[in-house]
């Protein structure tokens, strides 16, 4: 029963992570009714530049904090550049043309992390508080996981 749980628990978790990101381009999509296919690459960016900061900044306690809000408005700096410069030029344009028109945008932003960044993966320190583990059912499940399931169900509700 605990291996179910602990299962379930996870699955949750990864789904959390899938809805919060198809829940920011669902918003946009419908404000913008532009269907901006380099969101992901938006968000992307986010944690590269999160990670740096972290980095520079010294990833423990409010300084973990600050890095994240640091990075969510450089993000949103270079979200609104994406959208001055290239999606108020397409919104009266075919679908099929925003569309490639973002999918430039997702290799565009994938060479330059490639290139600022490099191949290698790049594990930055976890929240600080969320790091730990509590015991299911004598199964040990990370908190990060349920912050994320908890976090994801506020989003839902707002929404």
């Amino acid at each position: 029963m605990s291996f179910l749980l602990i299962q379930l628990l996870t699955g949750l978790s990864t789904a959390a992570v899938l809805f919060l990101v198809s829940s920011g381009l669902s918003l946009i999509f419908g404000v913008t009714r532009i269907l901006n296919f380099a969101h992901g690459s938006l968000y992307m960016l986010g944690a590269y530049l999160a990670y740096s900061l972290t980095q520079t900044l010294g990833g423990e306690g409010i300084s973990f904090w600050a890095s994240l809000a640091l990075a969510s408005i450089g993000t949103g700096i270079i979200g609104a550049g994406v959208e001055l410069l290239v999606l108020r030029r397409i919104y009266q344009a075919p679908e099929l043309f925003q569309l490639l028109a973002t999918f430039a945008l997702v290799l565009v932003a994938q060479d330059a992390t490639l290139h600022l960044w490099g191949p290698e993966d790049l594990l930055g320190p976890q929240a600080p508080g969320l790091s730990g583990s509590i015991m299911l059912l004598g199964k040990p499940f990370p908190c990060y996981d349920l912050f994320l399931i908890g976090l994801a169900s506020v989003v839902l509700l707002g929404l």
